[in-house]
């Protein structure tokens, strides 16, 4: 749905009961600026690739936490850190990609260090990023065959723009807009299941999801909403 949630009070109650704190960022990183020291998380997860990078997986673990993790591999395999937890040869190729994709993000950004460029950077992003995702919202707010998924007003959000289309199918829905505008977007319940379930649109081809990066344009958004128009006119 794009809901960006309290983090920092979750860590702060699990913390209060003695429990680990592991955060799911996969979603996140591609759009706003994600400090694993100001959560206090022990475990932070993400995807390289969702950040314009290779597609690798990263697990930041706190030092001690993965000294002490039991890793169920074979005797031969190392237990030293941060390898123990690789199932084989580590994917150089993929590693040298990830800085490149983090210079991209600081690219958008200002200061004297990486750090300070790849936090203004972000700033920049989302700034755009949610401009072009309210314009959308807007617009699709208007059209009465519209039902969009998302937080109240006044919670914070990704650019992730969710919705159903009354009486059609979200997968006819999409490949329409692919053949008729050369428009990608996608369908399904994006891993989210048992809410998907919940609502009950699973059997009818899940969301329509449209999300934004910095290299979307007004343009297209635009052209989207023209899309969605005559797909439930004609």
């Amino acid at each position: 749905m794009g809901t960006i949630n309290d983090a920092k009070k979750i860590s702060m109650r699990t913390k209060e009961v003695g429990a680990l704190f592991s955060l799911d960022a996969v979603q996140a990183v591609p759009h706003i600026y994600v400090d694993r020291d100001y959560y206090d998380a022990d475990i932070l997860f993400c995807s390289t690739y969702k950040f314009f990078g290779p597609h690798m997986g990263a697990a930041i673990i706190k030092k001690g936490l993965l000294e002490s993790l039991k890793a169920y591999k074979l005797a031969c395999a190392t237990d030293d850190i941060p390898f123990k937890l690789e199932l084989g040869t580590q994917n150089h190729e993929g590693i040298a990609g990830i800085e490149p994709a983090v210079e991209f993000i600081a690219s958008f950004g200002k200061g004297k260090t990486r750090r300070e460029r790849i936090i203004s950077g972000y700033e920049v992003m989302e700034e755009y990023e949610n401009f072009l995702a309210d314009k959308l919202r807007s617009a699709l707010k208007e059209i009465p065959e519209i039902k969009l998924y998302q937080a109240p007003e006044g919670v914070r959000k990704t650019p992730t723009v969710s919705f159903t289309i009354k009486g059609m199918n979200s997968g006819d829905a999409v490949r329409w807009i692919i053949e008729n505008y050369s428009i990608f977007v996608a369908h399904g319940h994006f891993y989210a299941s048992t809410l998907a379930d919940v609502l009950g649109i699973n059997e009818n081809g899940g969301w329509i999801r449209a999300g934004f990066e910095p290299y979307n344009t007004e343009e297209e958004i635009d052209e989207f909403i023209k899309a969605v128009k005559e797909l439930i006119t004609k």
